[in-house]
Order: structure tokens, then C-alpha cells, then sequence
């Protein structure tokens, strides 16, 4: 339950934040600041994976993130119960990562960025992006020191 409810809820702050910069930071790459030269909002298009590599591989890409989807829907739904609490939530927020991405290149053919951290020169990122970093920070933290031990435990 408790990941349906991180999926759902990323997943739509991703697609409404997505959204308003489409209201309100057209044409692509408008840019507003947050924070002169180290954290700005600005409108861009990725028609790749992270970083822009595998550009334009709009098919590939999409297949790669519903297989991904659909194994960790599974193993969530089959097995998610049985899981200490830090495997599942990050395996949910890497999963409501790939949706929210997955929504933008099945309905758009690109994924919509907006995140833009100047400071030191990173490529722009989007919500989903993070959630899967940080699922994925989350995932070899537990892997690097859980080992099977109940880290973050339910029980």
C-alpha cells in the first residue's frame, strides 16, 4: 500500500510540475532563477535517456521502461510484502520514476526538464529523474549495508 501511494503521489507531482512549466516557461529554454547561477528553472526537451544518451531512440527507450515497469510492479505486488520497508520504498520511487518519464515519451516522443542546477554545471533533470536517483541511492545503500538485514523495517 504503501508504495501505491509513493507511486501515485510522484507520479502526479511530476506530471504537474511537467506541466505548469509548460504553462509558464514557453518557449523552450526559458529560464527563470530561483537562485542566480546556481539553481534556475528552464524548459527543456530530452528525446534520450540520462544525460540525452541514446538520443532519439524514442522506441527503445520505451520498451526498456515497460519491461523495467511491469518487473518492478511484480516483484512489488508478489513479493513487496515480504521485503524490508527500504528495498520497497526504493523500488517504488525508482518505478514512479520510470512511469513518469514513460507518460512523457509514450504521449510527447520527449521527456520534459525543468530542474536546472547551475552551481555546477548539471544536465537538467525533472522529478521523475530524481525519484530514480534516489531510489537508486536508496537500493545500493540497502544493498551496500542491508544484505538481507531489516534496514528501515516494518515489522
Amino acid at each position: 500500500m504503501l508504495e501505491a501511494i509513493i507511486v501515485f503521489l510522484l507520479v502526479g507531482l511530476d506530471q504537474w510540475v511537467k506541466h505548469l512549466t509548460d504553462m509558464h516557461l514557453m518557449p523552450l529554454g526559458t529560464s527563470v532563477p530561483l537562485w542566480e547561477d546556481v539553481f534556475h528553472f528552464t524548459s527543456a526537451h530530452n528525446t534520450g535517456a540520462a544525460f540525452g544518451m541514446l538520443s532519439g531512440s524514442r522506441w527503445l527507450l520505451i520498451a526498456v521502461s515497460l519491461l523495467a515497469c511491469a518487473v518492478l510492479t511484480g516483484f512489488l505486488i508478489k513479493k513487496g510484502r515480504h521485503q524490508h520497508l527500504l528495498l520497497r520504498i526504493s523500488l517504488a520511487l525508482i518505478l514512479a520514476g520510470a512511469v513518469g518519464n514513460l507518460i512523457d515519451r509514450i504521449a510527447l516522443g520527449y521527456v520534459r526538464d525543468m530542474l536546472d542546477f547551475r552551481l555546477i554545471n548539471f544536465a537538467i533533470f525533472n522529478v521523475a529523474d530524481s525519484a530514480v536517483t534516489i531510489g537508486a541511492v536508496l537500493l545500493a545503500v540497502d544493498v551496500a549495508f542491508g544484505k538481507g538485514k531489516t534496514l528501515l523495517s516494518s515489522n
